[in-house]
């Protein structure tokens, strides 16, 4: 019985690892995620340094007023170029062809107004409205008799200092810069997360695809006459795993040596957040979520007879891995709140929600605990019902089996 596994475990395996797409992937998603990943910081770090680059603001000369002096003033700090004019068509038009970035229009009713034909050049207007903001709070503030001391001590109030306690420990260490973590920590979680619910829906669904072609091509009448409907379930779930845990071992390897290898300050803290109990904790719930699906889809594939048939059935069970990618802003937001907790013990979720929240904060022992419980017995009895859908529906043909004779072969 053992020996027939293992040689349906082989042909699975070998199918798949044999394919171009499968080699290709192997080797060149790494570095294209990470060449991606590259260009994104290069070219935000670019788009966030503006510090050489020549902008020419325009300014509409209005009658004499205080606030008008100092905010030039300010700009002009920057190292733009000022370019003042008391026609509004013309500077209007300097900004249309391009000579300038846009202009300030100052009125004693309305306040200082922005005009330009770029306003999705955020660094600018954002600039400009916190220098127009500072003037204002200076100014309003000098009316009320304080000195220059008091002003600056207003305008630049002390930061808070953050620390991070411990139940290890006793003492603190003062956090050098939370945002920075939380960065890392998101980065990190995220990567992890989408890798695995993509990894479940993509590999899953391949083992629900190569049923349905075995059932459609009439491979798996004369696989019957050799194995039992078990051992071929059992061969093809192990089989299709271990490639998938081939991809992704490749693709963990390739990641740390990059990131060990990189020079790069931002990626030195990941190896303080990816311990080895969060990798071991994060494989383990990946490997059960992913038998459990796998086991769904092939019931899946069983049942079907043709793409069309099989793509309605699986969309259900598409929803479930991927509900979560839905909810991930209020998730990252705060991985403690009731809606990260009750998903994080759903089966199949869990598997790659649980890794993302231990990643993020520190999650009680008993729930990590109470989640990989029910996704272990969840998983368990996954496989045996669809141990059964899949021995009744992979010898029936000729017909699109629905949820209602999935009980009937249950019973």
């Amino acid at each position: 019985m053992k020996s027939k596994i293992k040689q349906v475990v082989k042909f699975e395996f070998l199918r798949i690892v044999k394919t171009k797409g499968f080699i290709i992937a192997l080797i060149l998603a790494p570095f294209l995620m990470g060449g991606g990943i590259a260009a994104l910081i290069y070219f935000t770090e670019q788009s966030n340094d503006r510090t050489t680059e020549e902008i020419s603001i325009g300014v509409k000369i209005p009658a004499s007023d205080s606030l008008y002096i100092p905010i030039v003033s300010a700009i002009s700090a920057k190292g733009w170029t000022i370019v003042e004019n008391s026609d509004a068509g013309e500077l209007r038009q300097l900004t249309l062809d391009n000579r300038l970035k846009g202009y300030i229009e100052y009125d004693s009713i309305k306040g200082v107004s922005y005009y330009s034909d770029k306003l999705a050049d955020l660094y600018i207007t954002n600039t400009i409205t916190q220098i127009v903001q500072n003037v204002n709070r200076s100014r309003e503030i000098r009316q009320l008799g304080l000195d220059e001391e008091q002003v600056s001590r207003l305008l630049n109030p002390e930061s808070v200092s953050t620390y991070k306690l411990s139940s290890e420990t006793s003492e603190t260490a003062e956090a050098a810069n939370a945002n920075a973590e939380y960065g890392i920590k998101l980065a990190c979680g995220t990567v992890f997360f989408m890798l695995f619910a993509m990894s479940l829906m993509m590999f899953s669904l391949s083992v629900g695809r190569s049923v349905l072609e075995d059932k459609s091509t009439k491979i798996v009448d004369v696989l019957l006459t050799s194995v039992k409907p078990e051992q071929l379930l059992t061969g093809k779930i192990l089989g299709i795993s271990a490639a998938s845990f081939l991809q992704m071992s490749t693709w963990i390897i390739i990641g740390a040596v990059s990131v060990t290898c990189s020079n790069v300050s931002a990626l030195s803290g990941i190896s303080d957040i990816l311990t080895p109990g969060i990798w071991a904790m994060s494989a383990v719930f990946f490997l059960f979520g992913f038998f459990a699906a796998t086991a769904v889809y092939a019931s899946i594939g069983a049942m079907s007879e043709t793409e069309q048939h099989f793509n309605r059935l699986s969309s259900y069970v598409i929803w479930i891995i991927m509900l979560p990618c839905f909810f991930m802003g209020p998730i990252a937001q705060n991985p403690d709140s009731t809606l990260a907790n009750v998903l994080s013990f759903i089966p199949i979720m869990s598997s790659s929600l649980m890794p993302f929240r231990v990643i993020m904060v520190d999650v009680p022992v008993w729930q990590i605990l109470t989640s990989f419980g029910i996704l272990l017995i969840s998983t368990f009895l996954l496989i045996k019902l669809s141990a059964k859908i899949f021995r009744n529906g992979i010898m029936q043909q000729g017909k699109e089996f629905g949820f209602k004779d999935i009980f009937k072969w249950l019973k």
